[in-house]
C-alpha cells in the first residue's frame, strides 16, 4: 500500500484523496463479485427437484 501510495502522483493530500477513491472501487467491485459468486457458483438454498 505504501508502494502504491508513493506512486501516486501530486502532493499528500491529492494522493490521500486517490487512495480513497481506489479503496472505495475496489469495495464496489469486491461487492459486485461475491454477488456474482453467491448467484452462480454457490448454492442457492433450493430443494432438490
Amino acid at each position: 500500500m505504501r508502494a502504491l501510495y508513493d506512486r501516486l502522483p501530486g502532493p499528500p493530500a491529492a494522493k490521500a484523496l486517490q487512495m480513497g477513491l481506489i479503496v472505495v472501487v475496489a469495495l464496489i467491485v469486491l461487492f459486485f463479485v461475491y454477488d456474482w459468486i453467491g448467484t452462480n457458483l454457490l448454492d442457492t438454498g433450493g430443494t432438490i427437484g
